[in-house]
């Protein structure tokens, strides 16, 4: 059992060492420390939220819509935040595989 549980730890150790989890992390960290970018996406959540407003009180929040989606043009002509998204992508990736691998193993085992 402890065997196995040095092989889990040492899964563990290769994901948080693999390039995909590096570069995710090199990049949030660029993203976090970019106040345009940041402020971009505090404008977003905050249309987001009035969008909501609006649309429970079944006004037209149309003009708000296409603010947003100009802020989200704005937002993807960042390289930083676009790398952070791809980056992000990627790890999401090699999780899900692994998460898949083990499921398809797990349900071998009692089929």
């Amino acid at each position: 059992m402890n065997n196995i549980l040095n092989e889990v730890n040492d899964l563990k150790k290769m994901i948080l060492n693999s390039k995909e989890y590096i570069d995710y992390n090199n990049n949030l960290k660029l993203v976090e420390n970019n106040k345009e970018i940041n402020n971009i996406v505090l404008n977003i959540t905050n249309l987001q939220k009035e969008i909501v407003k609006l649309e429970h009180k079944k006004l037209n929040a149309k003009s708000k819509e296409i603010e947003l989606e100009e802020l989200y043009v704005k937002l993807n002509e960042y390289d930083t935040y676009r790398e952070y998204i791809e980056s992000s992508k990627n790890l999401n990736k090699l999780i899900t595989n692994i998460q898949t691998n083990f499921q398809e193993f797990f349900d071998s085992l009692v089929s």
